[in-house]
């Protein structure tokens, strides 16, 4: 738990333990990555998310024990762009390997980004840092889609000001980098 969710757990003693994956994961928005942080130019980690979860933009799947890459990919073929902003596939922690996580973003990315689609991947063993801010949910697995020139005018959007002033080179890179050298045909 990084130091802000530990701050934020103190103020907030009496939150309700979470019964399912999808309430976890939406108590970490709303623990987290809705909340102003100073390493983020005191702007939140996800600046958008607040918004997005206010106006029911954010479609949460639990998979199930025998979801695969298909699996997700359906999903994400399902999914409205349109009338969503992110579709968040949530997997129980030891459901898919850091490998296969990765794997599983990578070829997706392969094919959906020419569509103007993006898949995020977060796994409990691959924790992420921005500074001292450790940005995964630290629990479960997650595929997040959503539309890749959305994702890129919003980032674009945060580059004029102090939001990536803690980011390393390579970690921007990682984050960023990929998604912009495709270019989807919108």
């Amino acid at each position: 738990m990084t130091i802000q969710q530990q701050k934020n757990k103190q103020k907030n003693p009496q939150k309700k333990t979470a019964s399912s994956p999808t309430e976890f994961i939406r108590q970490w928005i709303d623990d987290f990555v809705t909340r102003p942080n100073p390493v983020f130019g005191d702007l939140p980690p996800c600046p958008f998310a607040r918004k997005a979860i206010v106006e029911n933009k954010v479609k949460f799947l639990e998979l199930d024990s025998v979801a695969d890459y298909a699996t997700v990919y359906q999903h994400i073929t399902e999914a409205d762009f349109d009338e969503i902003d992110v579709l968040v596939q949530i997997a129980r922690p030891d459901h898919f390997t850091l490998k296969e996580t990765k794997k599983i973003a990578e070829d997706l990315n392969e094919y959906f980004m020419s569509r103007d689609v993006v898949v995020l991947e977060d796994h409990p063993e691959d924790p992420e840092h921005v500074g001292t801010v450790k940005l995964n949910n630290g629990e479960y697995t997650l595929f997040l889609a959503q539309r890749l020139s959305k994702l890129n005018k919003f980032a674009k959007m945060l580059e004029s000001g102090p939001y990536y002033k803690n980011w390393s080179i390579d970690y921007l890179e990682s984050v960023k980098g990929f998604r912009e050298k495709k270019n989807p045909k919108v």
